[in-house]
């Protein structure tokens, strides 16, 4: 069984969770195939937008403790490590937008895999937080980065340290969470929502999540920087947008 899939459905492509009688616990299998499948949309002219989903109504319960239990017992605790720090370090290379349609559970590893997303729609009552300091677990360094860069430092130590599933109104209120929508809505809402960015410009919003990550981690293409706003102009959307705006004034 294909422990992560893909969908294409243009000018969309699916990344969807396969480990539905787990809840879609992260195994190591999955945290090497997401960051692969993720970079294989990325190279594709018809995808645009990116969504990930899991099978079951559940986007993903963790990390498969079972599992990391043999690796711990094993000696083979950093060769796991090194794959989710594989998943984390290549998803924040995809340049596409992506969105997490947050059904059922985003637990750990699976709220990280969330977060490493740019928009996160989650349905209500799902159950989302990071409870591996319940097991004795530090979450892997990348996916602290990105929950700072995401909630801010006050609502990430809180989330960490105390590992409780976090109320409904601190998701919306940290930006951990951006839209949400009524139970089994969530895949629906961020079909319609890609569907409505990809309204926007696609070259203006590749480049929009480009600068944004540039100066995020300060590592700022200075060339690209300069050339970004008039590349844009240049492009045909924008004349053809421009257009239609000047005659209807």
């Amino acid at each position: 069984m294909e422990v992560v899939k893909t969908e294409i459905t243009p000018p969309i492509g699916w990344i969807i969770f396969n480990r539905p009688k787990v809840k879609n616990a992260f195994n190591i299998d999955m945290w090497l195939a997401v960051p692969d499948k993720a970079l294989e949309l990325e190279n594709r002219d018809d995808v645009k937008v990116i969504i990930m989903r899991g099978e079951g109504n559940c986007f993903g319960a963790g990390a498969d403790i079972k599992e990391l239990l043999n690796y711990a017992e094993s000696g083979k605790a950093q060769e796991y490590a090194e794959a989710v720090k594989y998943c984390f370090s290549n998803l924040s290379k995809i340049n596409k937008i992506m969105i997490a349609a947050i059904e059922g559970y985003a637990l750990g590893g699976g709220c990280m895999v969330a977060l490493s997303c740019d928009l996160r729609v989650c349905e209500k009552g799902a159950k989302v937080g990071i409870p591996l300091v319940k097991l004795g677990l530090a979450v892997e360094p990348l996916g602290i980065k990105r929950l700072i860069e995401v909630v801010g430092g006050g609502f990430a130590m809180e989330f960490l340290l105390t590992g409780d599933p976090i109320p409904e109104d601190k998701l919306i209120m940290s930006g951990m969470i951006n839209f949400l929508v009524e139970k089994g809505e969530a895949v629906n809402f961020s079909k319609n929502l890609a569907e409505r960015l990809l309204e926007n410009g696609f070259y203006a919003l590749k480049v929009t999540k480009m600068l944004y990550k540039q100066y995020l981690t300060g590592n700022v293409d200075e060339r690209f920087a300069r050339r970004s706003f008039a590349s844009c102009m240049e492009t045909k959307f924008f004349r053809e947008r421009a257009e239609k705006f000047i005659k209807k004034t």
